[in-house]
């Protein structure tokens, strides 16, 4: 019974994802050959295109932005000069937009890669500028693509070992900030203690100077009395008078 069940599950799922795909319409703007042919006519007008011209016309009238995009077409089209032969197409369509890449030979020698981007009604897309978007890359071989990511893992590696060993440096030097703190700390308290020694030392010094003031003063007035000693006298205070 349970593989009835499971069998009558499956050809349920089968048939709605086959209704699925029958509801599903498909752009007819975006037929292959239809998208082939408009890409070949834009190629070539593009390659006719007099840019210089264009740039000496109208330079004052673009933006920046306009500007720094029709330099760029200019040397792109110098760089390649025209299409000679198309080696491949491809196609990569959705439901909003079709993309068409085709890998060309150009008047250089050179191979190329022509990307171009169609909206839903069929046209080629264009930016707020109103420029076409459309890519023309370098065409590059497997080896090419190897060897330009072998040197970026070398270079993202060598960048990771040199701020691994810059951290290193950085942190085999905490011992003489520890140590320069050290004696900072030293040289605090030194300077810290000196001023009570020296308290200390002139106090000691003004008690001496009071001895010798008291003796003096005894002596005096034990002559004055006419005692040869000074036993007996006490000196409870002594005043200064100005």
């Amino acid at each position: 019974m349970k593989k009835k069940l499971c069998m009558i599950f499956c050809i349920i799922s089968c048939m709605l994802m086959m209704a699925g795909c029958s509801l599903t319409k498909t752009n007819e703007n975006f037929d292959k050959s239809k998208l082939s042919s408009q890409t070949d006519k834009f190629v070539e007008s593009w390659f006719k295109a007099d840019f210089a011209s264009t740039i000496d016309s109208y330079k004052d009238q673009m933006d920046d932005n306009t500007l720094a995009v029709y330099k760029g077409y200019l040397d792109t089209q110098k760089r390649y000069k025209s299409v000679e032969k198309k080696l491949k197409t491809e196609y990569t369509i959705s439901s909003d937009s079709a993309t068409v890449t085709e890998t060309v030979l150009c008047g250089n020698g050179e191979k190329a890669i022509i990307t171009l981007t169609f909206g839903k009604d069929g046209n080629i897309q264009t930016d707020d500028s109103g420029n076409y978007v459309f890519k023309i890359d370098e065409y590059k071989t497997l080896g090419q693509k190897m060897g330009k990511a072998g040197i970026n893992t070398v270079m993202s590696m060598a960048i990771v070992f040199f701020v691994l060993i810059f951290i290193a440096i950085c942190i085999s030097q905490f011992k003489y900030i520890a140590k320069i703190q050290e004696h900072g700390k030293k040289k605090t308290i030194a300077e810290t203690t000196a001023p009570e020694a020296k308290a200390e030392v002139q106090e000691s010094e003004n008690l001496v100077d009071d001895l010798e003031f008291v003796a003096v003063i005894t002596a005096a007035i034990a002559a004055a009395s006419g005692n040869e000693s000074a036993d007996g006298l006490v000196i409870r205070s002594i005043i200064r008078r100005q």
